[in-house]
Order: structure tokens, then sequence, then C-alpha cells
């Protein structure tokens, strides 16, 4: 497995699942946010247990954004460096992900002040700064303070892109670009030391500093710990670490025979979430109002149950099988598509949409019921979303490619920049497999594995929670 051997090129020339994958993640947060407003606007309309399951996916959305982010960004460095080549320069990839993240951020918190939803308890020019800059998880009582609530998850992202090429170098360091073995080795170390921090540090945060006092000072606080990078490292290392065995596979290794076992079967691994799923519904989450007033160790579990359904969901949209199958066409159906490519201004704007019409509720009845206030506040939001797209992200993108030498998306017509382009998802899908894949011994026996040890997870659950109490 040294430089010199030769090795067949698999290169997967898109990932027509990932927008997919990226929709339905949008939709587990506008439905969280969706259910606590219903829980105010008509308190009896949902039943106690679907509150508790929407309130359990509160992370769920949240580690599949981040488990995307890694393994869409990783991937070309991981290529690289199995083929012996420069990854991209750290200078281009912040000029991207810049252009990615905060024209879109910026137009939404506009938006929000506009509508007057935006946060901001004491207004100064420094709160607003604080704001623009994404740089309120640094500061005291700053995730609820400043700007956009959902924002939060941003300056995680952020701080993600500013480490990346760190990441990347220090992973080549330790391994040496062209020797496959030794770049496996160099990744491994690095993800694996992600993962680790990433618990820990949410532990840290949940039971030794989160039963602290108030913040003893503005900037960096401990108190908010659990708003830094470090807590969420190993939601970003997962998606990382799919990307190594994609680049490991498209260049000519093998896949690590659990991979394969629920790449090959789609229905097992969104299984494995679904079981999850029910399983966060039994790990102590409120059916009250009061949703958020959750204990540390319900906390815990909350997380680290939505972490692993995040991976088996992501997982088939990100490595091919032997053929696309029935839930891989689905994230590549043209509505789901759709709504994914403008996932990222739904994410910024449903809640200040849901604040304004619960706002308005007083002077629009029809709104004061659930199902029209959740009706109009999904179609609001997508509306938004898609000016936000096509008025400004994807302009922004597009300058960034020009500006790093890559070409931007070709546009044909006088009104074309309105319409979305769904062609590389319903026309990649076909090519969306990896029809060599061999046949490994004991891979249905892994997925049974699984599934008889997920459901015995959720039956077990209350029981282990309280133990952990």
């Amino acid at each position: 497995m040294g430089a010199a051997a030769p090795v067949p090129d698999r290169r997967v020339s898109s990932f027509p699942c990932l927008d997919g994958v990226r929709a339905l993640a949008a939709m587990t947060v506008i439905a969280y946010h969706l259910c606590m407003s219903i829980l105010i606007i008509e308190p009896g309309a949902l039943p106690p247990v679907i509150v508790r399951h929407i309130a359990a996916l509160d992370r769920f959305g949240v580690a599949i954004f981040f488990m995307l982010s890694g393994f869409l960004l990783y991937r070309p460095y991981a290529l690289a460096q199995l083929r012996g080549r420069p990854g991209p320069r750290p200078v281009d990839f912040w000029i991207r992900r810049g252009a990615r993240i905060m024209p879109g951020y910026w137009f939404a918190l506009a938006g929000a002040m506009v509508l007057g939803v935006a946060v901001f308890t004491r207004p100064s020019a420094g709160d607003y700064l604080t704001a623009i800059a994404l740089l309120q998880n640094y500061r005291a009582y700053g995730v609820l303070s400043f700007g956009l609530v959902v924002a939060w998850t941003l300056v995680i992202e952020v701080a993600f892109y500013a480490l990346m090429p760190g990441f990347a170098a220090l992973s080549a360091r330790l391994g040496r670009p062209g020797d496959r073995s030794a770049v496996l080795r160099g990744n491994v170390i690095v993800l694996v030391a992600m993962i680790v921090i990433g618990v820990a540090t949410r532990y840290v945060a949940l039971f030794v500093v989160g039963a602290s006092s108030a913040p003893s000072r503005t900037w960096f606080p401990i108190s908010n710990l659990n708003m830094w990078l470090p807590a969420y490292l190993d939601m970003f290392a997962l998606g990382m670490g799919l990307a190594v065995v994609c680049a490991w596979r498209e260049t000519g290794g093998g896949v690590p025979r659990v991979v394969t076992a629920f790449a090959k079967r789609p229905w097992a691994a969104w299984s494995v979430v679904g079981v999850m799923i029910v399983a966060l519904g039994r790990a102590g989450m409120p059916e009250v109002p009061g949703v958020l007033v959750i204990g540390p160790t319900t906390l815990f579990i909350r997380d680290e149950l939505s972490i692993l359904a995040a991976l088996a969901f992501v997982l088939p949209g990100a490595i091919p099988g032997p053929r696309p199958g029935g839930i891989r066409r689905l994230l590549a159906w043209k509505p789901i598509v759709l709504f994914g490519t403008v996932a990222f201004g739904v994410y910024l704007w449903q809640l200040p949409i849901i604040d304004v019409l619960d706002r308005r509720r007083d002077d629009i009845p029809a709104l004061d019921a659930a199902w029209p206030f959740t009706v109009v506040a999904v179609v609001i939001t997508i509306l938004a979303a898609y000016v936000s797209y096509v008025g400004v992200e994807f302009p922004a993108r597009n300058l960034a490619m020009r500006v790093t030498g890559r070409p931007p998306a070709p546009r044909a017509g006088r009104w074309s920049w309105l319409r979305i382009d769904t062609s590389e998802h319903t026309e990649g899908i076909g090519r969306f497999v990896w029809h060599d894949e061999p046949v490994l011994a004991g891979e249905r026996g892994i997925v049974a594995l699984a599934l008889i040890g997920s459901v015995a997870l959720a039956v077990a659950l209350p029981a282990i929670r309280e133990l952990l109490a």
C-alpha cells in the first residue's frame, strides 16, 4: 500500500443526495421551533409523545449539518493527501467559506432587525458588531442576546472553517502524503483525538461547568463552553471520517465492512435512525412547554444518541452503494433538492418569521390556531430563503469562485438567475454507485446486530438514565 503502488481511480463526480440530507435536517430544525410555538398557541394541539420526540430532535439536525460540513470540506484534503498532491490553499478555502456563510447571514440579520425581531437586550455598537462578526458565543449571555438566536451554530461553523486547514496540515504531518498507509494513520490519529475532545468537552460543560454560577467575565466566560467548537469537534470529525473512507475508496482502497454494510442497505441505516429517535424520546425529554429545562444527564444522552443517529442518516448520502435505491432517489428528488438548496436560508429565517407571526396573532385571528400558523410560517420561510439564495447567497458564492480562480456556476438566459438548477442531482443519482463493491462476509450480521442493539438501547434507556442521573 506504499506510494509506488498504482491504484485505480474511482472518483465520485458529485454527491446528489447531500442537498436532500440537508433538506431533511432543516425540516427537523423548523419542526422543533414550530413545536415550541404551538405549545403556546394551542397547548393541546400536539400529543405529549410527539412533543417529547420533536424536542429530542434539537441536536439531531445540528449534528447532521456539522457532519455534512466535515465531509464536504475535508474530502478534497483527504484526496490530495492520498494522491501526494497539495490540498486547497487556505486563503482560497477561507474566501469560499466566508462567501458561503456571511452574506446570507448578514441578509437574515438585517431582515430580522427591520422586522423588529432581532434579539438585542441592551443595543449598543459593540453588541451589533458582535452579532455582525459572529462572535456572540464568546460573550456572556451572548447566545440568546445578540441578533439571531440560531446563529450560535454559525459561530461554531466559522470556528471550524478557521481551523480546518490546520487539521488537514496536522494529519498530513503525522502521515506522509502519497504513502497511503501513513496518510490513513495520520488521519485516524487526528480524528480520534477530535472525537475524544468533543465528548470530553461536552461532559465537562454539562456536568462540571453547567452547575457553576453566572458568568464572571464578559468575554470567553467558561459558562459558554458548551457553545464553543471543542464541544462539537466529534460531529465534524465523524463527517471527516466519512470523507477519508470515501477518498480511500476513490483512490483504490477498500471500505470498512461496517460502512459497506450500511452503504449497501440505506434502509438499515435509516432504521437505526428511527430507533435512535424513539430512544431519544425515552431519554427523559419533558412533555410540557418548558422543553428547554433539561437536566445534564438527559442532555448528554440526547447529544450522544443524536450524533449516532446523524451519522447513520448521513452515511447513505455520502458513501455510494452498488445501486442508488429508493432512499437515495428520495434524497435526489427535485422538491427535496430544491428545499435543501435553500436550506441555509430556511435555517436563518424560520425563527424570525415565527416570531413575527407570533406577534401578529392578535391582529390575525387565523394565526391563533396551530395548523394555519404552521402553514403560513413554512410558506413565508421558504419564500424568504429562496430570495436569499437567488439574490444574495448564489451571487456571493459565484464571486468567490471567480476570485479564487474556479469557474462559477453557469447560468444561461435573461431570467436564469431566478431558477435553481437541480439537473446535477437528478442526472447524477444514476452515477452515484460503486458497481465493483465486493461482497464482504458478515455484512448482514453487522446490520442485524446494529438493529437489535439499537432496539435494546431504546428499551433500556430509561433505566440507564436513572443509573447515570
